[in-house]
């Protein structure tokens, strides 16, 4: 499938791996009417679908309702082939009478360019509050997470959900500072950061060495790992026989429960018996065995898309 470049251009942002996207889409088998973008962020993916395929109603999942607005603005020309549902995906049941009718649905997870060029503490390059959620289901804020929580508390975090190697340095030097003053923004966290880190650890090039810190916090505070596999577990049941499930993600927590859960709905049966008692049958066919990568020229003009992977499944 060709996309105009200039089309892209448009949007003001650029979905990630959105020529994969659209081909696995426009190989689905199936003869659903519906599709659906779990993650509609500012209207990317969602546009690109409403554009291409005119004969598809499509519904959007969004959490976030300031950028769901956005889009909401952005889309409004597609009329009644649209309907944008403002919650999180993992309730995807929410999609009603689509059970069935759906030739193809994409997740792309994490968060969008907006959110970290915006003033809720994803980012570190612009100061401002340490807040970081999505939307008001968050228990807590990042400022009361890293102000509040127990030393060893903040270091699981860190370690579990970012990956990050000196978790416990880090946590330490965080209890010593907010006895003094409240860490209250993105700057004061990322300066912390770097103060506890070995230095031959605060060289970067590209990544900033507090990038899985923060990423640690903004999982923990919108508790993203635990709403994805069930979701994609309410995902399958919605496809039409051979409609297509397609997820990007972006870091290897997110990619092991992808991988997992398409694996399990893909196995097959295993009792050994020639009649089948253990009732375990495949609900999906793998497309892709490994992940795709985003290709070197969508990297270059896009540099978030470079730890990108997509996961494709289709419905038996």
């Amino acid at each position: 499938m060709n996309i105009d470049p200039d089309y892209i251009a448009s949007l003001g942002h650029y979905p990630v791996m959105y020529r994969e996207v659209m081909q696995h889409l426009d190989e689905s088998k199936s003869a659903g009417s519906v599709m659906i973008d779990c993650t509609m962020g500012s209207g990317g993916h969602s546009g690109l679908i409403l554009e291409h395929f005119s004969a598809h109603s499509l519904i959007s999942f969004e959490r976030d309702r300031e950028i769901a607005q956005l889009a909401r603005t952005r889309l409004a020309r597609f009329g009644e082939r649209h309907r944008i549902i403002e919650t999180n995906y993992v309730n995807l049941d929410q999609a009603g009478d689509a059970a069935g009718k759906v030739s193809g649905i994409v997740y792309d997870l994490g968060i969008s360019t907006w959110h970290y060029e915006s003033a809720r503490g994803f980012a570190f390059k612009n100061t401002s509050p340490l807040d970081m959620r999505l939307d008001d289901t968050c228990e807590f804020s990042a400022a009361e997470v890293v102000n509040t929580f127990a030393e060893g508390d903040l270091a699981d975090i860190f370690f579990e959900y970012g990956e990050e190697r000196f978790s416990r340095r880090i946590a330490r030097l965080i209890a010593a500072s907010r006895q003094s003053a409240p860490i209250a923004t993105t700057d004061d966290l990322a300066k912390i950061v770097m103060r506890a880190l070995p230095p031959a650890k605060k060289k970067h090039e590209g990544i900033h060495p507090a990038t899985r810190v923060f990423q640690a916090l903004r999982i923990y505070v919108n508790n993203e790992l635990d709403t994805i596999a069930p979701s994609l577990q309410k995902a399958w049941k919605l496809l039409a026989p051979g409609g297509r499930l397609i997820v990007i993600s972006f870091h290897s927590l997110e990619d092991r429960i992808v991988k997992s859960t398409m694996r399990e709905l893909a196995a097959g049966c295993d009792c050994g018996m020639r009649e089948c008692i253990c009732g375990k049958v495949p609900r999906v066919r793998l497309i892709t065995r490994k992940p795709l990568l985003p290709q070197s020229d969508e990297v270059d003009a896009n540099k978030p898309s470079r730890s990108a992977k997509m996961r494709v499944c289709e419905r038996i």
